[in-house]
């Protein structure tokens, strides 16, 4: 398993685009390589974000989590990533532009839409590439007129419900063929493990959202990356001296 930085995702899918972004993250060429060796080279990609999933919970829920350790298993990428926040909002930007909060300044919430740097996914719109987002609706409203496709879901208790919508969605639009590039983000995880429920039924729900996602992927012969976003919250969980990682998967279901 290789070990890079979840910074990295940005500028490999700059580069696979042929677009400029501004970081000093280097893209993974292995990434490339793969996708360059498809025929044909993916139309498509789909990069899901599932919150919490860390490399911890990847290793240890092996039968909860099957359709995501059998996408490694059959040709696929899997990579440690070293995570830039502790915090879902800063990483996701982390994630989308390829620097740390110092530089796009996301931490919270009430900062999105204030940041002057641009998504990898606002960025391939202005180069007529059209691009797509299904998150929490606080996360939307400053991709909202930027890029082709949004969909808004509203924050809700039943996270189950809340998934299942962001899975519809991202299946729905991959029907839109001119769309080259798909960012979905995953919450059961993150909401099971703060409120101190069975996480083994997270992750087969996260399983079974995934299974459906990747066969729509590959019904559109595009590439599926998968990733966590830091490290799960746990209550009276003590936080080890190593650093956090979260997997990175890679393949064309």
């Amino acid at each position: 398993m290789q070990y890079i930085s979840l910074l990295q995702i940005a500028p490999t899918l700059a580069k696979f685009f042929g677009i400029t972004l501004i970081t000093r993250a280097r893209p993974v060429e292995r990434i490339l390589e793969s996708a360059y060796s498809r025929n044909p080279i993916p139309p498509v990609v789909v990069l899901v974000v599932i919150d919490s999933l860390d490399c911890h919970f990847y290793s240890t829920c092996v039968t909860e989590l099957e359709v995501l350790h059998e996408f490694v298993e059959r040709d696929g990428l899997l990579f440690e990533c070293e995570t830039v926040s502790t915090h879902t909002t800063p990483a996701i930007a982390s994630i989308l532009t390829g620097l740390r909060h110092e530089s796009h300044r996301i931490i919270t919430s009430e900062d999105v839409g204030k940041s002057k740097i641009n998504s990898i996914l606002e960025i391939l719109e202005d180069e007529g590439t059209p691009t797509a987002a299904i998150m929490e609706a606080n996360g939307t409203k400053p991709l909202s007129g930027r890029i082709s496709y949004v969909f808004a879901v509203d924050d809700r208790e039943d996270i189950a419900e809340y998934d299942e919508l962001i899975k519809t969605h991202t299946i729905s639009v991959l029907q839109k063929h001119e769309v080259r590039l798909v960012f979905a983000h995953l919450r059961a995880i993150d909401r099971f493990s703060h409120r101190g429920w069975d996480l083994r039924v997270a992750a087969k729900l996260t399983n079974e959202n995934m299974r459906a996602i990747a066969e729509a992927v590959s019904e559109q012969n595009g590439m599926l990356l998968i990733c966590g976003d830091h490290e799960m919250h746990q209550k009276n969980k003590r936080r080890g001296k190593a650093p956090a990682t979260v997997p990175l998967i890679v393949c064309c279901p």
